[in-house]
């Protein structure tokens, strides 16, 4: 069963062995504020952020939550142990070491940007703008990496070396990065034009999918997924809606894998898909009746993993 937790969090994605629908979702309310941001260290605990600056933890996958914090406004949230994790709100960075019942601001060199990963509880890396910031000694000291000025928006490292980021890059489209340095070098792989992509994730060494959209001239924004077999170097279309249900168009936010099979990619309107064949095929997340199951619009959608 996929339990849902108001806008999205998924702890383990567990499917229907009817592969195209979805009938065995079952929703919790916790919180009348909109989640936005997530966090899983193991298939039973994870943390969730919502709007109103307070931090949710359960440890029964999902069974119960309970508040440890408030007045932290966190938009994302990377936690590596029961006690270590950061988390970046719109204007800084935050560390705990006591399982988010409290929280330090961190020193940046500059302005934070959106995205955060870390490898362990010492490393690991934020975004700027035109920068990445990263950290070996959990967060006491930051070197600033330029990266040609774009903005990365999601990172996975599949070892300490090799890593992917996607970017937002209205230019020139450089929208993929690859470092095979722990992070010092970014090198792009990807720049197709009108390809934008916002998650990253990868299931191997060599197979990994970023998510996003295409924008169509005259048509708006068509859900896409691409996938790499070579560890990032190159990548290929494996889905695009072509008609997506919604006349403002659609686009994927973000793509996750509870193992090498089975994913999920949730829409940012009504067109989340599922594929249970290693991202072969992709199919709409629907019940048997063919209504959708996920939450149209309006809110903040998350859906939180661990790796």
């Amino acid at each position: 069963m996929i339990r849902l937790v108001i806008a999205i969090s998924l702890t383990l994605l567990s499917f229907s062995s009817r592969a195209q629908i979805f009938p065995d979702f079952e929703t919790d309310s916790i919180t009348t504020s909109t989640l936005v941001a997530s966090s899983y260290i193991s298939s039973s605990e994870g943390w969730m952020a919502d709007e109103a600056g307070v931090v949710w933890h359960t440890t029964d996958a999902a069974e119960s939550w309970s508040p440890v914090c408030d007045g932290i406004y966190l938009r994302e949230m990377d936690f590596k142990s029961a006690l270590v994790g950061y988390g970046i709100s719109s204007a800084a960075a935050y560390k705990t070491i006591n399982g988010g019942i409290s929280w330090s601001q961190l020193l940046l060199p500059g302005a934070v940007g959106s995205a955060l990963y870390f490898l362990d509880e010492f490393t690991g890396f934020i975004s700027g703008y035109g920068v990445i910031y990263k950290t070996t000694d959990g967060g006491s000291s930051w070197t600033t990496i330029s990266i040609e000025g774009i903005s990365i928006v999601d990172y996975f490292f599949f070892n300490d070396a090799v890593g992917i980021a996607v970017a937002n890059d209205d230019d020139s489209f450089q929208t993929i990065w690859r470092t095979t340095d722990g992070g010092a070098t970014w090198s792009s792989v990807y720049g197709q034009e009108k390809y934008f992509f916002h998650s990253v994730w990868f299931t191997s060494e060599t197979a990994g999918f970023a998510a996003g959209y295409y924008a169509k001239t005259g048509r708006g924004k068509f859900p896409v997924i691409h996938r790499t077999d070579d560890g990032g170097l190159m990548w290929q279309n494996v889905y695009m809606n072509r008609d997506p249900g919604d006349r403002r168009g659609e686009e994927f936010f973000e793509i996750r894998f509870s193992n090498q099979l089975e994913g999920f990619a949730l829409a940012s309107y009504s067109e989340s898909v599922s594929t249970l064949d290693g991202g072969l095929t992709w199919h709409f997340t629907r019940d048997e009746e063919g209504n959708e199951v996920i939450p149209d619009w309006g809110v903040y959608k998350t859906l939180g993993g661990f790796n």
